[in-house]
């Protein structure tokens, strides 16, 4: 995923592009270092060749996005020899696990920033222009920002004096179209370490962002006109429990994610609150039980399981069995009967037999969801999964995610058409770029509504009756 967006900044003496892959984590990494670019004197470029400084905030979950951020940097040495000027920065997780040899394969990277890092980005660029021929590096993770058992007591205050100041200066979103709904980062990293994953060794261990700073991050942007936050975590439901073991936080009955919510829920701008991603073995019944309670959580659960095979399940080191995983969305639908559920699923792990698949299209039957991310199964370095015989032939992977895919669109779009006929409340985020009065929001349930009216709606909550439905949208026009 790239995206750019030009702004005017007065006092601007450089432009900036960027090009941020992955999830949206990424997506708020990249708009916390456009905040920090704009204290530099930054100004935002859609043009490549207009800058003076390329970022690329990399993704690491898949071989090809390895392969796509080695192909970009070829092209990117190339526009360097017309543009001496220009000067290219490498950040996330392809930083944090390949960057050394990319700097091997003298890829003209000038600047190196692993996730962990982020703050370090305005001393790298002094260090770059001081070192113009040398790159400038920054891998590992910080110990001060967020690992609150390091800190002494004045450590603390200094930083959340310097965050709660940051809070109040939010950069603006690198999609531009869309300042109504925005993403605030409340934990990085995980300390689950799946066979598959490499988050672990790209993100460091879980550390939570301290609730005050959350809450006044948010704040922040509901002041600025933001209706919707989604809070992003690698492992977000298990949101401070690293806080409560430092005794930085006071264990509760129902734990501090439940806690954060709630509070959340009480600010009277915020109109929807979102959060992502989750690890099924950290969903709480209390959690649970908060959706039936608070409206503004809304009815849509994204809540991963990666394989409906037990069997692939204890390979993949998931913690919880498919009945145990059904328990849960059981508990999502008492809560409230029309919850929508997405899911991540990988196919061709190795070991899968045609048994374990159809396990997989059994539970994806079984649950029915609204939306799902399935890939085929990526060796990645460092991961336990690596070494694991019994690897699955590509070919066998490309029929097998055909399959799934094909059963998840029919789902889908069965799903979509029963809307049709019915009143939903929506948020509506965005205009169209490409189409005059066509406007873009999202009902309870997450799924994507167009409409066309002649005045503008963004920001506002409307009833929509749905009239049409396809696999991507429904299709409605205002009550």
């Amino acid at each position: 995923m790239s995206t750019t967006l030009t702004t005017d900044v007065t006092t601007a003496r450089a432009k900036v592009h960027f090009e941020t892959w992955g999830c949206q984590m990424n997506v708020a990494d990249s708009e916390k270092m456009l905040g920090l670019l704009q204290g530099q004197h930054y100004q935002l470029t859609d043009t490549p060749e207009q800058a003076d400084l390329i970022v690329l905030n990399t993704c690491h979950i898949r071989e090809k996005s390895n392969h796509k951020v080695r192909s970009r940097l070829g092209v990117l040495k190339d526009l360097k020899k017309t543009n001496p000027r220009l000067k290219i920065a490498v950040t996330g997780c392809v930083a944090q696990a390949e960057g050394e040899k990319l700097l091997q394969r003298d890829s003209g990277i000038d600047l190196l920033l692993g996730p962990g890092k982020i703050d370090e980005l305005p001393r790298l660029l002094a260090e770059s222009a001081q070192r113009p021929h040398r790159p400038a590096v920054a891998l590992g993770f910080a110990k001060g920002r967020g690992d609150h058992s390091q800190e002494t007591p004045a450590e603390a205050a200094k930083i959340e004096a310097a965050t709660f100041e940051e809070c109040l200066h939010p950069a603006p979103s690198l999609f531009g179209r869309n300042e109504i709904s925005r993403f605030v980062t409340i934990q990085q990293g995980c300390n689950n370490f799946c066979t598959f994953c490499v988050v672990p060794f790209t993100r460091g261990k879980e550390i939570s962002v301290k609730p005050a700073i959350v809450a006044a991050k948010v704040r922040s942007l509901l002041s600025n006109g933001s209706k919707e936050i989604t809070l992003l975590g690698q492992n977000v439901n298990s949101y401070g429990t690293d806080l409560v073991e430092n005794q930085t936080l006071m264990p509760t009955a129902e734990g501090p994610f439940v806690d954060l919510l709630r509070d959340l829920c009480t600010i009277p701008e915020l109109v929807r609150l979102r959060f992502t991603t989750s690890n099924p073995h950290d969903l709480t019944f209390p959690l649970a039980q908060l959706f039936g309670q608070e409206p503004k959580l809304g009815k849509h659960f994204h809540l991963p399981i990666q394989s409906g095979s037990d069997t692939i399940l204890e390979k993949m080191r998931r913690k919880v069995t498919a009945a145990e995983y059904l328990r849960r969305v059981q508990w999502l639908r008492d809560a409230v009967p029309d919850m929508a559920l997405s899911t991540d699923l990988i196919v061709g792990f190795p070991g899968e037999t045609d048994q374990d698949f159809q396990a997989t299209l059994d539970l994806v039957e079984k649950v029915r969801y609204q939306f799902l991310y399935a890939f085929n199964y990526s060796p990645r370095k460092h991961t336990a999964a690596i070494r694991f015989k019994e690897q699955v032939p590509d070919a066998v992977k490309t029929k097998r995610l055909a399959a799934l895919n094909a059963l998840q669109d029919r789902i889908t779009v069965e799903i979509n058409e029963a809307t049709i006929g019915n009143v939903h409340k929506v948020l509506f985020l965005y205009p169209s770029r490409k189409k005059p009065g066509c406007f873009y929001g999202r009902n309870a349930q997450f799924q994507l509504v167009q409409i066309e009216s002649s005045e503008s709606i963004a920001g506002q909550e409307r009833d929509v009756l749905i009239t049409k439905a396809n696999k991507t949208a429904l299709v409605g026009k205002l009550i």
